[in-house]
């Protein structure tokens, strides 16, 4: 029954019945004019307190408002009003991933299913969960059912893409990608992935034709500058571009936990047991986390420090740092600036993964000996060049490799002592295991 929102106003203007309103908030939705938007939809719900649909799209205008905890509380008032409406609950599913309650994300997604098995949206969203929960012979299921529900479905092609080729199989990840980018008309699929499928395939004469074409026509992306010199060994810089890592790990910053925890990800761990086997018993040190990402290293790292500091080059990152509570102070911005302009300041400066995007090590070990006090401790790790010539390379993954005879002689320049520097497992990618460097100097 199509219910008017009120009755005539004192002017005697004509009120607009509720599918008008609902149309009118979708058009401002569309055109992102969120509190309009609100407006009509919280008058809405106000008259007509069972209007699903309603309190449906208000759920999503509040998600992106007001955050994923108002949207929670929205839209499990349209699940009341519709028990049996799968799309509420698959926008409930996706509430509930931004506000990091995976298991009822979970159980959103899985009722969903139960509800209309044709829906494609929650199998592709249960699958993300499974793939970084460490299962992604069954996110792979979940996608192919998607695509056989909804063959037109661009993301769940994208995806399945992805999950073949951290498995290996690069060939047909192409056909996939391939297939998302004619059902992605607005939203492309990321370049760089095809140009790695492309390279993992064994057909690296396409993958450097690809990244080149794909470089000169954007001359402004970073990430296509810095693929292109990744692949064909032109033009390398001496370390990625604050642009480029910025907008990486931005883009990721939600995900990225997830991300790590599904490829084993141990680089934190290794480096957290690195400095205490250096540092010994004290537990009232003042400790820098360069390039602290999302705070992964903080707990191996806290119980040792009176104060721990993290710098990182990505707002998105540091937001969720933040949100941990555990470190004293957290900075946005370049590392090598950072540690120049703290001069004797730390006992410990530890790094996980992050200099795999320095090329020239040079400045970063001055840097850090300048931020360290007398007897300081650095600890970090980058993936080892072997049987090469070379200092450094950067490699088709767009990070950089690092021979020990060149880590070795910028720290001794810089005057550290290097204590020790074993080979460990790092993660795994493309289902072969990461090796890395795990560096100890001290001042």
């Amino acid at each position: 029954m199509d219910h008017p929102v009120a009755e005539v106003d004192e002017d005697g203007a004509e009120v607009l019945s509720v599918d008008q309103a609902i149309e009118m908030a979708l058009g401002l939705i569309r055109k992102r004019e969120l509190k309009a938007a609100a407006e009509i939809l919280g008058d809405i719900v106000e008259n007509v307190p069972d209007h699903a649909d309603a309190w449906n799209y208000l759920g999503v205008v509040h998600f992106h408002l007001e955050g994923p905890d108002a949207s929670i509380e929205t839209l499990k008032h349209a699940a009341e009003s519709a028990p049996r409406h799968a799309g509420i609950r698959n926008n409930l599913g996706n509430a509930y991933v931004e506000a990091g309650n995976i298991h009822a994300a979970v159980d959103a997604y899985e009722k969903a299913i139960e509800i209309d098995p044709n829906l494609a949206d929650p199998y592709c969203n249960l699958a993300s969960i499974m793939k970084y929960a460490g299962n992604p012979e069954f996110a792979e299921k979940l996608l192919r059912k998607a695509i056989d529900v909804n063959p037109e479905f661009g993301v769940a092609h994208q995806n399945l893409a992805s999950i073949l080729l951290d498995s290996g199989r690069a060939r047909e990840a192409i056909d996939y990608f391939w297939k998302a980018t004619v059902h992605l008309p607005d939203k492309a699929v990321p370049a760089h992935f095809l140009a790695l499928a492309y390279w993992f395939a064994g057909l690296k004469d396409l993958a450097i034709d690809f990244v080149r074409k794909w470089a000169d026509a954007n001359p402004d992306d970073a990430q296509a500058q810095h693929m292109r010199a990744s692949m064909t060994g032109e033009n390398v810089p001496d370390r990625a571009s604050d642009v480029y890592v910025r907008k990486l790990f931005d883009q990721f910053a939600n995900s990225f936990d997830a991300k790590l925890d599904s490829l084993e990800y141990r680089a934190p761990e290794i480096v957290g047991l690195a400095m205490a086997a250096a540092q010994g018993v004290a537990r009232d040190l003042v400790i820098l986390d360069a390039g602290c990402g999302t705070g992964k290293c903080a707990k191996y790292l806290k119980p040792y420090a009176s104060v721990l500091d993290g710098v990182d080059l990505s707002k998105g990152m540091i937001a969720k740092a933040q949100k941990m509570g555990i470190y004293d102070r957290l900075e946005c911005g370049e590392l090598t600036d950072f540690l120049q302009s703290r001069p004797r300041t730390y006992d410990i400066v530890a790094s996980a993964d992050t200099l795999c995007y320095f090329g020239r090590l040079e400045q970063f070990s001055a840097a850090a000996a300048s931020a360290l006090r007398p007897g300081g401790v650095l600890v970090f790790t980058v993936e080892p060049l072997d049987n090469s010539a070379e200092d450094f390379q950067l490699a088709v993954n767009g990070r950089y490799t690092h021979s020990e005879a060149y880590v070795r002689r910028c720290l001794e320049e810089a005057g550290f002592e290097v204590v020790s520097s074993p080979r460990e497992k790092l993660r795994t990618e493309n289902a072969e295991p990461v090796i890395g460097l795990v560096v100890t100097a001290r001042r």
